[in-house]
């Protein structure tokens, strides 16, 4: 039985589906258990306030594009994020809070299955659809598994909408872009200029770090049309004068230059691009696990035969890893700049994201230069393909089972982020949670007490975000809190012990 007979693949497709599901399913579960979190509170205290005055959904979008006007002038100009924020599901009911990690999750999921399957499909590198189907699988498992911060990515709305949800856009706007390009009729080509365009109308007001970066990428495309002599390359220039006119009004509000003298931490920007190329390659290596090593393996025989097929020369892999390496470092030189170093984990969140997708598109070039400069065609047997499979599913199943990122003790798949909401739903933590934070919103909504006394929880999930009303906490929430929900003062039980 050769190695891609029909019942191989259709027996590899299942098991990476399995693979998905596995990933995905514990962190969609334990979002019912979720609640608010900190800037959850700053971001639309004003918004809620709304709702529970009127309970009009005007009332609230009205309140909402002006609260985002305010925090442009005074905090942050990147308005899709802040316009968001302000309508984050909380606002409703603290029950409804976990749609939050519902559209979270499912953009990225929906948006990287597009994504993925468009640019290394036929539209684009060549892979048959079990083929992209397996891929977009193991990619998509990798990403949810050993996501760097899982809290700050699915579960803070705050965080995960500024800046996950944004690089799934982004995801999506390249599938556009690659669909576009490859439209054969005028009006689909024009339907997807326009969709590109609206996008690029959102991606502007984004995070920096991704605004910056996606222009580059295009700039990229632009210079790539620009030799090719592609006549469709002005369609996405279009597309991209949108983004930068966007990105420059977002960096032009008044609110980052109060901000910036409030942090008093800022850089000179030779010396951010400087460190965004330090730091870029630092995250690239510790990126570079066995796990990503293991999928980059199995896809390679995909990789060699649609290689084979392209037209590509695939003549210059030094060249393309220096591009990449340069446009990968680009994501690091706003943050760095604005003084808040690499960011929080929200944003090392998009780093990652884009670090596994870049190192697959260069193991497909890569490939491609060994498969072309050979010099003879080489032929496989299918024992050898079998046992490679098997030796790269082997080092997938090591990397997993002897993963252990920043912070933790121990090396385990207990670390996989799928695995721990498992292992917190199933251990009874993820409902102690629950129970603990409905009785902490139980009095923070009573409102004829205005001073009250919070405790700290007893049990937080590991891919929740920590609880802040501690006591010494790194970030004082309380007074979100008071803003949120009316009240003058909040104590925290066992403050008065602290030195």
């Amino acid at each position: 039985m050769r190695l891609d007979d029909r019942f191989l693949r259709r027996l590899a497709a299942v098991l990476c589906a399995l693979a998905l599901l596995a990933s995905a399913l514990p962190l969609y579960a334990i979002s019912v258990y979720n609640h608010p979190y900190y800037d959850d509170y700053s971001f639309s205290a004003d918004v809620h306030q709304v709702w529970q005055e009127t309970g009009s959904l005007s009332a609230v979008l009205r309140q909402a594009i002006q609260s985002a006007k305010e925090t442009r002038q005074n905090w942050q100009g990147n308005y899709t994020g802040t316009l968001l924020t302000n309508v984050q599901p909380g606002i409703f009911s603290e029950s409804l809070y976990f749609v939050a990690s519902l559209i979270l999750l499912t953009a990225f999921l929906l948006c990287g299955w597009f994504f993925l399957g468009t640019v290394f499909g036929q539209k684009g590198l060549g892979l048959d659809r079990w083929q992209v189907f397996i891929l977009c699988c193991l990619t998509l498992s990798l990403l949810l598994q050993l996501m760097p911060d899982s809290g700050e990515a699915w579960y803070w709305f705050n965080g995960g909408v500024g800046n996950v949800f944004i690089y799934s856009l982004m995801m999506l706007f390249a599938a556009l872009a690659v669909r576009m390009w490859k439209a054969e009729s005028k009006a689909k080509t024009a339907l997807l200029t326009v969709a590109l365009v609206l996008l690029a109308v959102v991606l502007g007001g984004g995070s920096y770090g991704g605004g910056l970066f996606s222009l580059c990428l295009l700039a990229t495309a632009l210079l790539w049309s620009l030799v090719k002599k592609q006549k469709r390359g002005f369609l996405l220039a279009i597309a991209a004068l949108v983004l930068a006119l966007c990105f420059l009004y977002s960096m032009s509000a008044p609110g980052n230059n109060k901000r910036a003298l409030m942090i008093n931490n800022t850089s000179s920007p030779v010396k951010a691009v400087i460190q965004s190329f330090y730091y870029g390659v630092a995250l690239m290596g510790s990126y570079t696990t066995l796990a990503l090593v293991g999928v980059t393996g199995l896809l390679v025989p995909f990789f060699w035969k649609a290689a084979k097929q392209s037209t590509w020369k695939f003549s210059h892999p030094w060249l393309v890893l220096a591009l990449i390496i340069c446009l990968y470092c680009t994501q690091l030189t706003p943050p760095l700049f604005s003084g808040v170093h690499i960011g929080g984990g929200r944003i090392v969140n998009t780093y990652f994201i884009s670090y596994v997708i870049f190192f697959l598109l260069y193991a497909f070039y890569l490939t491609g230069f060994v498969q072309k400069h050979l010099p003879q065609e080489v032929r496989v047997p299918a024992n050898l393909q079998k046992l490679f499979a098997f030796v790269m599913a082997c080092v997938l199943a090591v990397g997993l089972c002897g993963y252990k990122p920043q912070g933790e003790v121990l090396y385990g798949p207990q670390n996989l982020e799928g695995m721990k909401a498992a292992l917190s739903i199933v251990t009874g933590e993820a409902a102690q949670y629950d129970v603990e934070m409905t009785a902490r919103e139980v009095v923070l909504n009573d409102a004829t007490q205005k001073e009250i006394t919070l405790a700290p929880l007893t049990a937080v999930p590991d891919v929740f975000m920590d609880d802040l009303v501690v006591p010494d906490a790194i970030y004082d929430v309380r007074p979100s809190l008071c803003w949120y929900y009316q009240k003058d003062v909040i104590h925290i039980v066992g403050e008065e012990a602290q030195p």
